[in-house]
């Protein structure tokens, strides 16, 4: 049982509704801040840019190169910069006002991307170019991304965490993962260029947004002492992977997100080699897995006041059962619903555990704790998409087999631990936020 709860200074964390903390939904009764939808805007125009240059980057190579180990080097460099450098970029944001950081990383992005237009109009760009401005955007990215996770505590109050992260990584999904990627495949057939181009247009607008944003819920940050850099990396990576519910939540998280990316890397395997879609089927078959599951999502997020735990049984079912759909498959319809199942899974432990460690980690140390576990999904990704890969070339139905025994198995061993993450209000106690060593002792207490 949880003793102790660190949240921002002035503000408890327990909602007098809910009598608890761990619910997805924390307030229907009082909608989201105007304040809220700008910054919602910012993020929606920027995934808009994330996802065109999802294909936009590797349709490029291929163009350049030709050579699936090109294309490879371009898509393996995308995902080098998020493992390499969150914890870092963690560090920093939590040194740097995190408004300004995210703003003038949008900008760097937009010069970075209005650069590689310019060369591949000129036909000036080749494969190590385009391999360097891809790792430098995706640097950027990385620091957006940490910086953005700690201005979400500034812009909305802790009773409405739960509902901002819904909305926030469901409208991601959507946009960055579905969207997007196929806005970026019709701009290039158009013009080489013009994925590169709506980039660098999105980057800009999502500054223009961001730059107007008034904070009025950003607390003062406690003084600084003069400490040395790395010592503030060190406490990014104790506090996200330090003893007690953060620990616990890492292993979870990481356990489920190298499953699933085990399963998603051989998904195109499953669909038209195992189960023969066509090209065409294929993509309506994700298409519509992936825009159910939003769907299944936000549905959740207003009709359900789920605490963490529950919240945390409901996606481990809903992945179990999704897995195992895919691994039967006969159908498209089947894979989509599988998909759906097993996206929704992702989603709703990714909102309910964000939402759990928004409120465990002090404000200060917010960029750390997202760059933590920045660094553990995208190195969990990677191991899982080799893993997945590996076992496809056995069976395209064994990762999906696979992955519904990891979820089964998380399930049995840690559910009952996640009970401790649904404290009783009269057992709950706020702590201050004081210095960053002092909030780290403090989350690493709280078991």
């Amino acid at each position: 049982m949880l003793t102790a709860i660190v949240s921002r200074p002035e503000v408890g964390i327990l909602d007098a509704d809910t009598g608890g903390w761990g619910s997805m939904a924390d307030s229907d009764k009082e909608p989201l801040p105007r304040l809220f939808w700008w910054f919602f805007a910012a993020g929606a125009v920027s995934w808009l840019g994330d996802g065109v240059i999802v294909v936009g980057f590797p349709l490029l190579a291929a163009g350049i190169t030709g050579s699936p180990l090109g294309i490879a080097a371009v898509v393996v460099t995308q995902r080098l910069a998020p493992m390499l450098l969150s914890l870092p970029a963690g560090a920093l944001a939590d040194r740097w006002n995190a408004r300004l950081t995210a703003v003038s990383t949008n900008v760097a992005q937009a010069l970075l991307f209005a650069v590689a237009a310019i060369l591949v109009a000129g036909n000036h760009i080749g494969l190590a170019s385009l391999i360097v401005i891809a790792f430098l955007a995706d640097a950027c990215g990385t620091l957006f991304t940490c910086a953005n996770g700690a201005m979400l505590a500034d812009v909305v109050e802790p009773k409405h965490y739960g509902a901002a992260n819904t909305w926030i990584r469901a409208a991601n999904t959507l946009i960055a993962f579905v969207i997007g990627p196929g806005v970026g495949g019709l701009l290039y057939a158009t013009g080489r260029q013009l994925p590169m181009i709506i980039d660098a247009c999105s980057f800009v607008a999502a500054a223009a947004v961001l730059s107007t944003l008034r904070l009025p819920n950003a607390r003062p940050r406690p003084e600084r002492a003069d400490r040395h850099f790395l010592t503030e990396v060190k406490e990014g990576a104790r506090i996200s992977f330090g003893p007690g519910p953060m620990r616990l939540m890492a292993a979870v998280i990481g356990t489920m997100t190298l499953a699933q990316a085990g399963s998603v890397a051989a998904i195109v395997v499953l669909g038209t080699h195992t189960v023969g879609l066509s090209k065409t089927g294929f993509g309506w078959t994700l298409a519509a897995g992936n825009v159910a599951a939003v769907a299944v999502m936000l549905s959740i997020g207003r009709l359900a006041k789920l605490r963490t735990s529950s919240a945390v049984l409901v996606s481990l079912v809903f992945g179990i059962i999704g897995e195992i759909l895919l691994g039967t498959a006969r159908s498209g319809p089947q894979i989509s619903v599988g998909l759906a199942m097993d996206a929704s899974a992702v989603l709703i432990i990714g909102v309910t555990l964000a939402t759990a460690r928004m409120r465990l980690v002090p404000r200060e140390m917010l960029g750390r704790m997202t760059g933590g576990y920045q660094t553990i999904m995208f190195g969990a990704g990677a191991v899982g998409t080799i893993i997945g890969g590996a076992l496809a070339e056995s069976s395209g139905r064994l990762p999906y087999l696979v992955c519904a025994a990891v979820y089964a198995v998380v399930l049995a061993t840690c559910f009952r631990r996640m009970r401790g993450l649904d404290p009783q209000p009269e057992a709950a106690v706020s702590i201050p936020a004081q210095g960053a060593a002092e909030g780290v002792a403090a989350v690493e207490a709280v078991d």
